[in-house]
């Protein structure tokens, strides 16, 4: 009697210690005791050990579809080495006996008797059941631990990890702070708290402080967005408990007041002001957006009352400044701002290149985010596909019994692998396009996107355009600024004749091709 032996693990711990081999330790006393010779052993491990491909799994049952009749048993440790859900378990049990093989398990009793079939359909049952109480019960657990007042997760920056999980231990006491990142973070979000600093300029302030040589790299928007967002109430001392929705203060020292966190959160939403002067005033939407040509001072407003009521006006601050007490009529500035949005406006044909672009750079470098579930799906669809050509074929005499046997009998361990690896991975798709088509619908007619604006939120539109703010001249009318990036790009393509490769679309480098203009391949590329 001749067997293969299969192990499997599911976690980086069981990977790098000892159960692969504790596994095989069992799986050979069992041949040994039962006088079963081992022709072979698979063992899942590394990257396929992680995830749902299951590479050393679809090599075992074809090496035991090739060496039909000559293998006897399938040895496993336990049942839920084999397959992780009923559906799953039964589908390949009844593949292997085609080949004559029987699965064995060493730590629990399976077989042909009644009572021994009754027992393998419930272990395979609570292999299922056991995945979803695992679960459950990690995720009991993390309230658990959150309800204590103690982070279950990774350290925020600004915090160390405890590193009990490491020493075989459970998590008893709050992540200190780290005493070089913590102080810099701390001092970050005190300033942004005043409502003085943008994202980008917070960013730069960090690396100033030295944030990005303790971390080693530079300190990126998307870092400051998830200290500002994902972990501002940790920073608060507060532990929001996402599977029961209630908040609970946490053992850990806190990096601000919750004061601090609520101005925060209303900075970033562009409710609060540094002081009374700079709230948010409707009727005058571009104050602190468009710039004293003169003094480079932010413009502000006022009202004066006449025999026809109220009249609006822009005008300078500044009591130094050569423009002092020079005002612009609001109507007057208002009306070419709208001018000077419809004038950089991207157009259809930049709109056009710059959505073939990103969808091409999406194919191109999204490879490597492609989801499983889909993958899986897919390949199954093909799989299927294949079996039924197969038995065409032998239908029309182009396979003898003997060659479609060996062809139905090698699909059908392909597509017995494809199944258990689709059932173990299922991820909604990213949808790109629609959200191209949503950005360049938006950013095709910024006049009368901005005319439609609520009035609290014009000034984020404005600093999205207009990061810097943009100068105006009573003479001369605007004048020219830093422009958001995606407008920068339209004002490069829209001032060149020829052609020039664009390195602001992708700055890592990738030369992307686009494929929807028009029908042709075309690189992007513009001006001399």
């Amino acid at each position: 009697m001749q067997a293969v032996i299969y192990t499997r693990v599911s976690s980086d711990e069981q990977v790098k210690g000892t159960s692969l081999d504790f596994q095989e330790e069992l799986c050979n006393k069992y041949c040994k005791e039962k006088d079963i010779k081992v022709s072979a052993v698979f063992r899942e491990e590394g990257a396929s050990a992680k995830t749902a491909d299951r590479a050393e799994f679809l090599r075992a049952i074809e090496f035991c579809r090739k060496n039909k009749d000559k293998i006897d048993a399938f040895v496993v440790a336990k049942v839920d080495r084999f397959a992780r859900n009923a559906e799953d378990h039964f589908y390949i049990r009844k593949l292997l006996l085609g080949y004559g093989v029987t699965l064995h398990s060493v730590t629990e009793p399976i077989g042909s008797e009644p009572t021994t079939k009754l027992f393998e359909t419930i272990l395979a049952g609570f292999s299922e059941f056991d995945n979803a109480i695992r679960t459950q019960r990690c995720v009991d657990g993390m309230s658990a631990k959150i309800n204590q007042g103690l982070w279950p997760w990774k350290a925020p920056p600004g915090y160390q990890n405890t590193n009990f999980k490491r020493r075989g231990e459970k998590k008893t006491e709050p992540n200190p702070p780290n005493e070089k990142t913590f102080p810099i973070i701390q001092k970050g979000l005190k300033e942004y708290a005043k409502g003085l600093y943008s994202q980008v300029e917070l960013a730069g302030l960090l690396d100033k402080w030295g944030l990005s040589r303790i971390r080693g790299w530079k300190t990126s928007t998307q870092f400051v967005d998830r200290i500002l967002g994902k972990y501002l109430k940790f920073y608060a001392g507060i532990l929001p408990n996402t599977f029961t929705g209630e908040e609970v203060k946490g053992l850990h020292k806190p990096m601000i007041t919750p004061e601090e966190a609520r101005r925060i959160r209303l900075v970033r939403s562009g409710k609060a002001n540094k002081d009374k002067h700079e709230k948010y005033n409707p009727d005058f939407p571009l104050r602190r957006t468009v710039i004293c040509a003169s003094c480079n001072r932010p413009l502000t407003g006022s009202a004066s009352r006449g025999n026809g009521g109220k009249y609006f006006y822009y005008h300078c601050h500044n009591k130094e400044c050569s423009l002092f007490g020079k005002s612009i009529p609001k109507e007057t500035l208002e009306k070419e701002f709208l001018k000077y949005l419809e004038k950089i406006t991207p157009k259809e044909k930049f709109l056009n290149i710059f959505k073939a672009t990103v969808l091409d750079l999406w194919e191109e470098k999204g490879k490597s985010f492609e989801l499983d579930a889909k993958k899986y799906e897919r390949y199954l669809a093909v799989l299927q596909d294949k079996r039924k050509r197969i038995f065409e074929m032998r239908e029309d005499g182009s396979y003898t019994r003997d060659e479609f046997q060996e062809r139905k009998e090698e699909v059908e361990n392909e597509i017995a692998a494809a199944k258990i690896s689709l059932s173990e991975s299922r991820i909604e798709q990213f949808d790109i396009e629609g959200a191209l088509i949503y950005a360049t619908n938006f950013i095709s007619n910024l006049d009368r996107q901005w005319f439609d604006l609520s009035p609290q939120v014009r000034p984020r539109f404005q600093k999205l355009v207009f990061p810097d703010g943009i100068p105006y001249d009573r003479k001369t009318g605007f004048g020219t600024t830093k422009l958001g990036l995606i407008f920068n790009l339209n004002q490069q393509f829209s001032g060149v004749k020829s052609i020039k490769k664009s390195q602001v679309v992708d700055p890592v480098g990738v030369e992307p091709t686009i494929r929807p203009c028009h029908g042709r391949v075309l690189p992007l590329y513009y001006g001399p």
